[in-house]
């Protein structure tokens, strides 16, 4: 797996596409639809992490592929007791996502930093 986090907007998409030479067609947009197998490319794990809670389980499917990923982890810890509760189930998930992960790649302002 080659994971690439980063926040919104920040470039994560584009880089994988030019990077890791994909199409439009290879990515599954997990905000619109459920993880199938045959992608080359994933985005939007934390839109998948909110309707699913055992994300985990779709690691096998992610093992050769690229896994684009949103970091919630910065800014203002919300109020709502279950946007904290999701957060931190989300930061668990992405712990484990980089442990499984060939390479981490952060993207800041379209620049990437290799984590991993």
């Amino acid at each position: 797996m080659e994971l690439v986090i980063g926040g919104a907007f920040q470039g994560k998409l584009t880089y994988a596409l030019e990077t890791y030479g994909l199409t439009e067609s290879d990515v599954c947009d997990l905000a619109v639809c459920d993880p199938a197998p045959g992608y080359r490319c994933y985005r939007h794990l934390e839109a998948l992490s909110r309707r699913e809670p055992d994300t985990e389980r779709y690691l096998p499917l992610f093992e050769n592929a690229v896994v684009i990923a949103r970091q919630v982890n910065g800014g203002i810890v919300p109020m709502d007791g279950e946007e904290r509760a999701w957060r931190e189930r989300y930061g668990l998930l992405l712990q484990k996502f980089a442990r499984n992960a060939a390479h981490v790649t952060r993207i800041f302002c379209g620049l990437s930093e290799v984590l991993k």
